[in-house]
């Protein structure tokens, strides 16, 4: 049976209150005797204080929740990865919902979330291709009483805090890399372009290719899942339009164009380049290293910790904040100068 705060007061000789200023570290007039005695008492016994009675009294649980859309993306497993390490600096833990993209799941654990009494909730899609379903989570949102930073999948229109990446610029020098290396009919394996990110992404490609004087082709562009099994049914309609690098919208449908172009023996990057997005683990230990626009999560991490840090702590001023991070472009093995005599 769990040890109470009664059995360790009984150990220690003190009352229950003293226990309890020790073990909540309360400024008060302690002897340093009393204090050992007590954490002593509290080791042997295994006891831990019940963090949901002293929620119930100071209205703060130290509880962070975060809702992901897909678990299964290592994307998201990274991020997680960073914002817990970030939260557990500051204080905080960590509890994770994942919404397998669906809108009502996102609804449904902002309300859980809630009811169970987080100080605050991190919303890493708050943005659906349906804009019904959008709109359902921004109502949601805006009907809860503690703070949600949106992250990654933002709304067009938001009133709310926010940590994203610039993608715009993401896409503008993923192309203007591949250009500069000689390629002018370049593929893009785009994330769904009903999302404002990949929206963004698009855009900054397109205006790369304006700059450059080569002409967008619409044709070049296919969109996929953000999985590795983007790449399949899309990869001939690409090759057969000759195009001689790739931009995939995530390095995880790089990942997948790497199988495809593998399997039909092309090789990377002589025959074809390829350029991804987000920069996971793999894509440096992939044989050709994948050059990828990076997303610097660890900074974007702390960041989000460090501004619900403030907010709960009533020191972040009325107005909401959106902080916008900068991409890095990693140059790596798998983009090189075009060979190809139709580019």
């Amino acid at each position: 049976m769990r040890p109470t705060i009664k059995d360790v007061a009984r150990k220690a000789g003190v009352s229950i209150s003293t226990v309890s200023l020790v073990m909540n570290d309360r400024p008060v007039p302690l002897s340093p005797e009393t204090k050992r005695a007590v954490l002593e008492a509290a080791q042997e016994l295994g006891y831990r204080p019940n963090q949901l009675a002293i929620g119930l009294v100071t209205k703060k649980t130290n509880t962070v929740g975060l809702i992901i859309p897909d678990n299964s993306n290592i994307f998201f497993a990274a991020y997680t990865n960073h914002l817990e390490t970030a939260a557990n600096e500051l204080g905080y833990s960590l509890i994770l919902g994942n919404s397998n993209n669906s809108a009502e799941k996102t609804v449904h654990y902002l309300h859980l979330f809630a009811d169970r009494g987080v100080d605050a909730i991190i919303l890493a899609q708050s943005e659906f291709s349906d804009p019904e379903m959008t709109q359902k989570c921004l109502d949601a949102v805006r009907s809860l009483r503690i703070p949600v930073m949106l992250i990654d999948r933002l709304f067009r229109t938001r009133s709310t805090e926010a940590v994203l990446l610039d993608h715009f610029e993401g896409g503008y020098i993923a192309a203007q890399h591949l250009i500069g290396l000689g390629h002018r009919r370049i593929g893009c394996l785009s994330g769904p372009l009903g999302l404002t990110s990949f929206q963004e992404r698009l855009a900054g490609f397109c205006q790369a290719l304006e700059e450059a004087d080569i002409p967008y082709d619409p044709a070049l562009v296919v969109e996929g899942n953000l999985l590795a099994d983007s790449a399949a049914p899309v990869l001939p309609a690409l090759l057969k339009r000759h195009v001689s690098a790739i931009f995939a919208f995530n390095d995880m449908m790089a990942y997948g164009l790497y199988k495809e172009l593998s399997r039909m023996k092309i090789r990377i990057p002589e025959d074809i380049s390829v350029i991804g997005f987000d920069d996971l683990f793999f894509s440096d230990v992939l044989q050709p290293s994948l050059t990828t626009v990076a997303q610097p999560l660890d900074k974007m991490a702390k960041a989000v910790m460090s501004r619900l840090s403030q907010i709960l702590r009533e020191e972040a001023g009325g107005e909401s904040l959106t902080q916008v991070f900068r991409p890095v472009l990693k140059v790596r093995d798998s983009t090189s100068v075009c060979r190809t005599e139709t580019a």
